[in-house]
């Protein structure tokens, strides 16, 4: 009768990966980069047992004091483990813990001060995420209290400014904030958060049913960065985020109806990165108007998920190009086509398209293409791309698009090998 192979016990574990996780930290102490790549390899072999993988994670954390950045999002991280990162990783400076349900406020406080020696813990958090775990408004308010110098927080479950609650006044240095923040607070976070560039208002089921004070929205004078979500402003448009306009750089629209690209180059002029998540687009037959531009945008990002009424509203494919035809520096494009809609509807995004942005001149500056999901793509769209002399491209994304064949996607290949193009392909 064949025996069972014995399982190594948690010592020979720890051991054999310690031994590769040695050379790790050397090279993290000569190059400066992180051993995150070593704890998502442990937490992917122990990931079928919770206790185990606490151990796991636990043995890493006390046999280093080099690391300064760990992503522990969605696992068994828990108070007991904030204390070991709180004993042994002193350097620590970038900490995503968000979906650890295990962790609380009394894990975010031992991070802090594990015991009684004032300096010990991680005094030197500058990103800190705890969205979507156990903690309460209170512990995230003691970590804006215990990290003044923390330049980006995200905290959905604060619900800001917490009532009955005072804020010490002080000399925060946040940038990014992701947690909901009601109108009237606004001047508060403003006096509060001077140095304020981000603020995220998407997506934490919160609902402005009114629109803003006059001036409101103005108080942040310094922000550059706006993330919104249609379902926290139900009765609004964009319109509202327009005293905002000039000095926003960087620009999220999620589920929004009615867009009119147009419209938002006129209002935003300054964007260097836009995003259009699931939006709804009108062109009521106007002629694009030639102030609509976007000189300064280098990124753009678009994820199309329906349904729709009709094609316009699913793409406007002319508005689209005549956009981006003003772009003189966009470096980035992304394209991504869920597909829950009648298969017209998705024949705006074709060859014809890319054929379209090829002849205005919208790849010369271009240098990475991702496209999702578009299975009306083939290689009469592709290969003047891939072909064109003057392109810069250097990243070309081609994933599930299911127009191209296999023979397809070997010949593109080829054509960038036999003509020895600096091209980087991935499907």
């Amino acid at each position: 009768m064949p025996c069972r192979k014995p399982v190594p016990s948690l010592r020979s574990m720890c051991l054999t990966y310690f031994r590769d996780f040695d050379r790790l930290e050397a090279a993290s102490q000569q190059q400066g980069v992180t051993v995150n790549r070593l704890i998502r390899r442990l937490r992917m072999k122990v990931s079928g047992d919770v206790l185990m993988a606490q151990r796991f994670i636990g043995a890493v954390l006390r046999s280093t004091t080099k690391l300064v950045q760990l992503n522990v999002s969605d696992s068994p991280f828990n108070d007991d483990l904030m204390e070991a990162l709180a004993i042994s990783c002193p350097l620590l400076q970038d900490l995503n813990i968000s979906k650890c349900k295990q962790v609380t406020n009394v894990g975010l406080i031992t991070l802090y001060c594990p015991g009684d020696e004032m300096n010990s813990g991680c005094r030197n958090l500058t990103n800190l995420n705890v969205s979507s775990t156990s903690l309460t408004s209170d512990g995230v308010l003691f970590a804006l209290q215990g990290w003044p110098n923390v330049l980006k927080l995200d905290a959905d479950m604060l619900d800001f400014p917490p009532e009955g609650v005072a804020i010490p006044s002080g000399k925060y240095k946040l940038r990014t904030i992701n947690f909901p923040v009601r109108y009237e607070s606004l001047e508060q976070v403003h006096h509060l958060f001077p140095n304020l560039r981000s603020m995220d208002l998407s997506n934490y089921g919160v609902h402005y049913d009114e629109a803003p004070p006059v001036g409101a929205l103005g108080q942040l004078q310094f922000l550059e960065e706006l993330s919104i979500d249609a379902e926290n402003f139900p009765p609004h448009g964009i319109d509202i985020f327009r005293s905002l306009g000039s000095r926003i750089k960087i620009l999220e629209l999620y589920g929004y109806r009615g867009v009119d690209l147009a419209e938002v180059a006129m209002m935003f002029p300054n964007l260097v990165r836009l995003v259009l998540f699931g939006c709804h687009f009108v062109n009521s037959g106007r002629k694009f108007q030639s102030e609509a531009e976007l000189p300064k945008l280098r990124a753009f990002m678009f994820f199309r998920l329906g349904p729709y009424q009709s094609v316009e509203e699913s793409f406007p494919a002319e508005d689209f190009c005549n956009l981006l035809a003003t772009c003189k520096e966009i470096e980035f494009l992304e394209l991504t086509s869920i597909q829950v809609w009648t298969p017209e509807v998705i024949d705006t995004l074709s060859n014809a398209l890319l054929i379209r942005l090829l002849n205005r001149d919208v790849f010369r500056h271009l240098r990475e293409l991702q496209l999702w999901y578009c299975h009306r793509f083939t290689t009469r769209g592709i290969l003047p791309i891939v072909n064109r002399s003057d392109s810069g491209l250097k990243k070309l994304g081609l994933h599930h698009c299911d127009g191209l064949s296999e023979d397809d996607l070997q010949e593109i290949e080829e054509i960038i090998h036999r003509n020895n193009l600096d091209l980087a392909l991935r499907y």
